[in-house]
């Protein structure tokens, strides 16, 4: 899978990336800025299963030219102002997980800010 980098950024709402219509970017297109994470391996057969990667946020291509791409942060909302006024607001909170506490050993990045040199892909999910 091919990265790409932050190269500017424009406001809060509006980044520039190295990759535009030579990299078959298109309006529309999904993509993670991340940091690339420490690898991980089975325990049993010792095999790389990739990196545990951090995603700091995902942005939509908006404006393409041939190498780079004006990327900026678009949030969906599927619920209509008028849902939630009568059904109230959905929360997804996350619920703790019954495991063996000697065994947490982290991994996920917790720097969340975008900077000039970031990585980029395409949105895995």
């Amino acid at each position: 899978m091919s990265t790409y980098k932050v190269i500017k950024i424009i406001s809060d709402y509006e980044i520039v990336i190295n990759a535009g219509s030579n990299a078959k970017l298109e309006k529309g297109t999904s993509l993670d800025i991340f940091v690339a994470g420490e690898e991980v391996f089975d325990p049993e057969t010792d095999e790389s299963l990739g990196t545990l990667d951090t995603v700091k946020a995902t942005v939509e291509v908006d404006t393409v030219y041939p190498k780079m791409a004006l990327c900026k942060n678009i949030e969906y909302s599927t619920r209509t102002m008028l849902e939630a006024i009568s059904n109230g607001i959905d929360m997804k909170k996350a619920k703790r997980l019954n495991v063996d506490s000697s065994e947490i050993s982290g991994g996920l990045s917790d720097d969340l800010v975008i900077r000039v040199g970031d990585l980029v892909r395409k949105s895995l999910g």
